[in-house]
């Protein structure tokens, strides 16, 4: 019995370790595809989709250094103060750390807050976690792009 049980160990921790290896690159394609989600809600003021991406205690860290919450991040979008044309993401990294992540990356945008065009080339920092099985994002920082 106890044989059978140290090999039912072993088997259970060699599949974990192989499930783990295999999971980082389904984290990755996650993550890649939720950031384009993320990005076509934000195109199409889509808030019921953006309410389900992000957090309750999300923050958002413009280029200009505003912080905002949840609510407020959703409010201006609703409000049509911030509109986007199009928003293309480049170059991002995904970096797994348990049930945080975090991708980095670029992004080209076409939009406008109050009237005015924002900066169109970004860099980008998002921090996601996953709760109970689905990952959501936690918080965002956004910068102008150097020249």
């Amino acid at each position: 019995m106890k044989r059978v049980l140290i090999f039912a160990l072993i088997a259970a921790c060699v599949s974990i370790g192989s499930v783990q290896a295999q999971s980082a690159g389904e984290v990755t394609k996650t993550l890649i595809e939720l950031e384009n989600t993320w990005v076509d809600a934000v195109v199409r003021a889509d808030t019921a989709k953006l309410n389900a991406i992000l957090v309750d205690t999300y923050v958002d860290t413009e280029e200009g250094g505003h912080r905002s919450g949840k609510q407020e991040t959703l409010a201006v979008l609703r409000s049509g103060d911030l509109k986007f044309k199009s928003i293309k993401l480049l170059d991002m990294k995904v970096y797994i750390y348990g049930d945080a992540a975090i991708v980095a990356g670029k992004a080209v945008q076409d939009g406008s807050f109050k009237g005015d065009p924002l900066k169109t080339d970004i860099v980008f920092t998002d921090t996601f976690v996953r709760q109970n099985g689905a990952w959501r994002a936690a918080a965002s920082q956004r910068t102008a792009a150097p020249k």
